[in-house]
């Protein structure tokens, strides 16, 4: 089998382009699922909850992931879920933006406590993920 090597246009390192296509149908996946979360999560302008539940359900997810039992999956597919689906449902951008926004109208316990859980509860629900799937056993 003879196999094509592709170059990305920005960089000159070889791509598979199966695995690029793999992660981007991860991210559309991605993507679209987290505005449909948004879309029914009730907006709360007092603190950011709808950013911080996607990112703890990313968390769990990326978890999940890198446990064993998915560690049968094929690097293609393991690339689709960590990097296209958890890479473009979570969002560190939106966390930045609404933690700036809560520091911007003084509002720092509010900052304070969301950086903190959020990284801390992101810690926490992606290691209980990894280990409860860890515990799972895969039949061969």
């Amino acid at each position: 089998m003879v196999t094509k090597t592709y170059y990305l246009v920005v960089t000159s390192l070889p791509v598979d382009i199966r695995t690029f296509l793999y992660v981007a149908i991860g991210g559309m996946a991605g993507a679209t699922s987290r505005w449909g979360l948004l879309e029914i999560l009730p907006d709360n302008n007092s603190w950011p909850w709808q950013i911080f539940i996607v990112n703890m359900i990313g968390s769990c997810i990326l978890g999940a992931i890198v446990s064993k039992p998915f560690q049968r999956l094929s690097p293609r597919s393991i690339s689709a879920l960590a990097a296209g689906l958890c890479g473009s449902f979570t969002t560190f951008s939106m966390f930045s933006l609404d933690l700036a926004e809560l520091l911007r109208s003084n509002q720092i316990p509010n900052a304070l406590t969301y950086l903190g859980s959020s990284i801390i509860g992101g810690l926490i629900l992606f290691s209980l993920s990894k280990s409860f799937f860890n515990r799972i056993v895969v039949s061969k």
